[in-house]
């Protein structure tokens, strides 16, 4: 879940108290029931200031009238099990998931419907979405049926969402029966791609000790590794031919690339308690764009965060791009960074590295004298900083861009 961004004006949808009183409300009273319940608590504060015994009428007809439903709701558990049907989505939009239902009961099922319960933090229930469908009105005994519901996702993040709640008004109308169905699922939102402006990068290929891929088409040089079966595509001039002589069966050579294009990213994390969150996003997001692209290219791409010091590899057969987007929704920002030990962790990767990006928060010393550090040990090293406000020092370096967060976001 990502950490809250604290202001003084913290929207509604975002305090958890209301929030758990919102989703309450409307998974357990229907909109008559709200209406009538809204009613019966205006009675009781006209009431409560008079003597006269007939104003207090219509709050108790009202209060005897959700008992009763209440009561109902008891013999009336929709017995169901929900299943959520979710993939990964990119934080800035809106999306769209099925739920399958099935009567797991002997009895009809009617007017049912599914909730969310109180969603975590950086997911809001969107139920004015066109494509919300919450509602079955007849399931019978082992049937099975889908309802829609909607997340709206400003936020990246890895969230858990709690059971959902399969409700039924029958037979009140007023008043829901719950059941929570489901179990825990986890949900994945990515940081928001942003492919970047006028960036060129160094790319050329460096030597690689003992190899990382094996491949037999990308690479200037290969080392003749091992051999095994022959694979439909293969090339004949591979094919090992003493081998197959001796087995009678197609061989070939395997061999490990020595020489490829691999590329650094080194984020700051830093974000202080109160700060705001979009140049620290800003930078998560650029840095997913970039590797997007040069994932497309066969690259190998090396990620390091200034975060303790954490370290993933993606491309060529070694991980998924996905991999980088869901490294990157788990980023929670540090209050401190220390480049001292970052610089310590990235001097193992010197000879690797065709070229290391650094995303940075400001320029000030510390961090002038980090990219300096980091030049003086033998980096290629390719500088962008994200910033809204003006740096701490001038940018005199010719390496270092400069971004707005908001042309970043917003392009």
């Amino acid at each position: 879940m990502p950490r809250v961004e604290w202001s003084f004006f913290l929207p509604a949808e975002d305090h958890k108290q209301l929030k758990q009183f919102v989703s309450s409300a409307r998974s357990r009273l229907t909109l008559w029931g709200q209406a009538i319940f809204s009613v019966g608590l205006f009675g009781i504060g006209i009431s409560s200031v008079g003597t006269q015994i007939a104003a207090y009428f219509l709050p108790s007809f009202i209060l005897a009238l959700f008992l009763t439903a209440w009561v109902l709701t008891l013999f009336s558990r929709p017995k169901v099990e929900a299943k959520r049907l979710l993939s990964a989505t990119s934080a800035g939009g809106v999306f769209v998931y099925k739920v399958m239902l099935k009567n797991t009961g002997k009895r009809v099922i009617r007017n049912l419907s599914v909730y969310e319960q109180c969603l975590p933090y950086g997911l809001y229930t969107k139920t004015d979405h066109p494509e919300y469908d919450n509602f079955v009105a007849w399931l019978e005994p082992g049937e099975q049926a889908t309802c829609t519901l909607v997340f709206r996702t400003p936020r990246r993040g890895i969230f858990e969402l709690s059971p959902l709640l399969a409700c039924s008004d029958f037979p009140s109308g007023l008043v829901r029966s719950v059941r929570r169905t489901g179990g825990k699922t986890k949900f994945i939102v990515y940081p928001k791609i942003v492919h970047p402006k006028d960036m060129t990068i160094d790319i050329k290929r460096t030597y690689q000790r003992g190899g990382i891929s094996q491949s037999h088409k990308v690479g200037d040089s290969n080392e003749f590794a091992s051999t095994r079966d022959y694979r439909h595509g293969d090339r004949l001039r591979d094919i090992h031919w003493t081998s197959t002589a001796r087995t009678g069966n197609l061989i070939v050579k395997e061999y490990v690339e020595e020489y490829f294009v691999r590329i650094g990213f080194y984020i700051d994390t830093e974000l202080k308690r109160f700060e705001k969150h979009r140049c620290f996003e800003s930078r998560l997001s650029l840095c997913a764009g970039m590797c997007q692209i040069l994932n497309r290219h066969d690259y190998i791409i090396d990620l390091f965060l200034s975060e303790k010091s954490q370290h993933i590899q993606v491309g060529r057969g070694l991980n998924s791009f996905d991999h980088i987007l869901e490294f990157l929704s788990a980023i929670d920002g540090d209050t401190q960074v220390n480049f001292n030990q970052s610089l310590n962790h990235l001097k193992e990767y010197v000879r690797e590295l065709s070229e290391l990006i650094i995303l940075l928060k400001d320029w000030d010393k510390e961090r002038s004298q980090f990219l300096q550090r980091l030049k003086a040990i033998g980096f290629n090293v390719k500088g962008i900083i994200i910033r809204d406000k003006k740096t701490s020092l001038p940018v005199d370096d010719a390496s270092v861009i400069l971004y707005s967060s908001k042309d970043l976001l917003n392009g």
